[in-house]
């Protein structure tokens, strides 16, 4: 699939927090606008994709030419309103079961590809944002580390892979991470809920390691 056209709604959204670092004036055919200092974007009111019979890349089947935009017959349309109400009305987390609001989203998957439901029944296998962090911590292993451990797998000294002991998997790491003790926090917040402390806990362990390992 490949963009052949975006129409953009004619009133555009004012990033908060984002300001130019000049007062010029700079506007071209990009969504994103500076104006006095202020940065403005348009968001896509409609995509029309462009969606090679091959199902490979576009220049399998249509090589790229001067009209390949114009395969009206190849033509998918997202439209974007549609979208975000469907996704709002139909769509719940998989996790929580909760629905998608703005900052707030469902829109997290854990897959390349799924099998489309019909449209009035939603979105399927999509999760909030920390919704999809939880739900990841209880698939995976915790147990604590020790030599000749139970592992299927051992690189350079790394349990990594299925645990003999829980049955979950452990990914490989090099280096020490906050993962384990945020998973085993995570793993606290029972199946379904969601807990702001615990992620804000969660969050600032990660932060602190990334400060120390970035010195």
């Amino acid at each position: 699939m490949t963009v052949a056209f975006e129409i953009r709604r004619p009133w555009p959204k004012l990033r908060k927090g984002k300001r130019a670092t000049d007062k010029r004036w700079d506007i071209s055919w990009s969504p994103f606008w500076s104006i006095a200092g202020v940065e403005l974007y348009w968001p896509g009111l409609i995509t029309v994709w462009h969606v090679d019979p091959s199902g490979f890349d576009s220049n399998h089947d249509c090589p790229y030419s001067s009209n390949w935009q114009w395969h009206v017959h190849h033509w998918k349309i997202q439209v974007h309103p549609l979208q975000n109400f469907r996704r709002w009305a139909l769509t719940r987390c998989e996790w929580c079961k909760g629905r998608s609001h703005k900052r707030d989203y469902v829109n997290i998957s854990h897959q390349w590809d799924g099998d489309r439901g019909p449209w009035w029944k939603g979105e399927r296998g999509l999760f909030h944002s920390d919704c999809s962090s939880i739900s990841n911590a209880h698939n995976q292993c915790v147990c604590h580390l020790h030599a000749g451990g139970p592992w299927e797998s051992n690189l350079s000294g790394c349990p990594y892979g299925l645990c003999a002991t829980c049955g979950k998997y452990r990914g490989w790491q090099k280096t020490k991470t906050p993962r384990d003790d945020a998973n085993r926090l995570m793993q606290t917040i029972p199946a379904g809920g969601r807990d702001d402390e615990i992620m804000q806990e969660v969050k600032r362990m990660w932060k602190e390691h990334r400060a120390e390992a970035f010195k």
